[in-house]
């Protein structure tokens, strides 16, 4: 049995060592063809004309919301009104009747109520002879039917008001429960419509960026369809419009300028921003480019990888410090969909004493830097809020993606 176990444990240790040299390796930044631009380009203005037949057909829902929302404040409206003249009916009513009373009252001047019959004795024993005393009772008694007539209808009339300001405050209260629902539905419209803007907008800005790359790709560096872009723009920057977050998620830990990493009191300058994000998270260029320099574990900032860019004819680099990995190599011509690395900065990085967990330090600077000595002086010279070229939330805020405007 012993031996079994040992054997097995052999096998299970020589497969690792298999898996090991037979992980390919993806250091490499792979090449896309000019066909394969066009094509990504495409398909953006495919989500483009997509997302603003969405944005035309969420204008046209919470156009119909509104509207529906309008109708039902006219006959919240209307209602209210019904209500306050049905009021002023019964009001009227109630004291229409005890008038009538009171008219009754003072020309029989005694009521007697009598099993349920009526008899104005005063009225009717005044009589001056027996024809007035028969004609004193018709009167008295068509009177007392005519009284009580226009009591019972006014009394109808009072009960049918009241049911129907019942069955309007009851409508109110209904009208009133789906114009709240409509204006949820409105503001969920309202916040889709909002996305739907901003993805259209990221959109907008890819196609734009896709456009220029595909004009200088095909006319400046005379690409062909199926060429390796990195084989045909040999030597020469890849072209860009603008700059974008390096993270598909992070938050803003420290800003450009004065700081107090370790909260001892002793301030120094930050030269570039710290975005906190979870170790071996992919870093990617903030913009297309190629790779200037990279230092391998270096005591303060371990793995750095450094982008020259061509941004509408300006010259940039910018810095990616404190990562764990590093998957290219200087030359390499990278774009903003292929990763540089993955975030480091944690007690697994040994060799870097400068940091305070995982996080990415990414900085810019004017011009392409060379790579000499004294290449990070020279950096830092030139490094620049990076608020002033890249979209970033503010300081302890979170963002989810690399390109929605906060």
């Amino acid at each position: 049995m012993k031996k079994i176990i040992k054997s097995l444990k052999v096998i299970v240790i020589i497969t690792i060592f298999a898996m090991a040299f037979f992980i390919p390796n993806d250091n490499k930044i792979q090449a896309k063809t000019l066909r394969q631009l066009k094509e990504e380009l495409a398909q953006k203005e495919a989500e483009l004309k997509s997302g603003q037949d969405n944005k035309k057909y969420t204008e046209d829902q919470i156009k119909q919301k509104k509207d529906t929302i309008n109708t039902i404040n006219r006959e919240i409206q209307g209602i209210g009104v019904e209500i306050d003249d049905l009021t002023i009916e019964i009001e009227k009513l109630s004291e229409e009747i005890e008038l009538k009373e009171e008219e009754i009252k003072k020309i029989m001047n005694y009521y007697q109520l009598s099993n349920g019959e009526s008899a104005y004795l005063e009225y009717v024993f005044k009589a001056a002879d027996y024809t007035d005393f028969i004609y004193r009772m018709a009167i008295s008694e068509q009177l007392s039917n005519y009284n009580d007539k226009l009591i019972d209808e006014y009394n109808n009339k009072i009960k049918e008001n009241e049911k129907k300001k019942e069955e309007l405050a009851k409508k109110k209260v209904e009208l009133n429960d789906k114009q709240v629902k409509l204006q949820k539905e409105l503001q969920s419209l309202g916040s889709q419509l909002g996305s739907i803007m901003d993805e259209n907008v990221t959109l907008e800005d890819d196609i734009a960026s896709l456009k220029k790359m595909v004009d200088t790709y095909e006319n400046s560096y005379n690409c062909k369809l199926d060429d390796d872009l990195n084989e045909c723009s040999a030597g020469k920057l890849p072209p860009d419009v603008r700059f974008i977050r390096p993270l598909y998620s992070g938050t803003i830990t420290s800003n450009y300028g004065w700081y107090d990493p370790w909260g001892t009191g002793n301030y120094s300058w930050h030269y570039g921003m710290d975005i906190g994000t979870w170790h071996g998270n992919y870093v990617y260029p903030a913009a297309n480019g190629r790779v200037a320099y990279i230092t391998y574990r270096a005591s303060c900032g371990g793995n750095m990888v450094y982008v020259h860019h061509n941004i509408n004819g300006e010259r940039y680099t910018t810095g990616y410090f404190h990562l764990a990995t590093v998957r290219v190599n200087v030359g390499d011509i990278v774009t903003v969909d292929k990763a540089l690395g993955t975030v480091g900065g944690t007690s697994a990085e040994w060799w870097d004493s400068c940091s305070t967990g995982a996080h990415l330090h990414f900085q810019i600077a004017y011009s392409n830097i060379p790579s000499q000595a004294g290449f990070y002086s020279a950096f830092a010279a030139k490094s620049f809020d990076p608020r002033k070229v890249i979209n970033f939330p503010c300081y302890g805020c979170y963002f989810k993606d690399k390109t929605t405007k906060y």
